[in-house]
């Protein structure tokens, strides 16, 4: 899976709110909202990627504990 990467066509995109027709007002709330939208996504991208390098230590540290357990209970089986 690639990692996130911020769109690089956001000028593109502005761009093309300029020609759908709409007030001023709308166009500057338009505006407003795809940046809000922008940075939610980024944010939300980084927190998946954050959470799931923490899941992945607490499963790693599972799977050692796991282990451990198991080569005691074969230790307690052989004495």
């Amino acid at each position: 899976m690639k990692p996130y990467q911020q769109a690089r066509n956001n000028v593109k995109t502005l761009e093309q709110l300029d020609q759908i027709r709409m007030s001023p007002g709308e166009r500057r709330m338009a505006r407003a909202y795809l940046r809000q939208s922008e940075l939610l996504a980024d944010m939300l991208m980084r927190a998946h990627a954050e959470l799931r390098a923490a899941f992945g230590y607490a499963g790693r540290g599972i799977a050692a504990l796991v282990r451990r357990g198991k080569a005691s209970a074969a230790r307690a089986e052989l004495s």
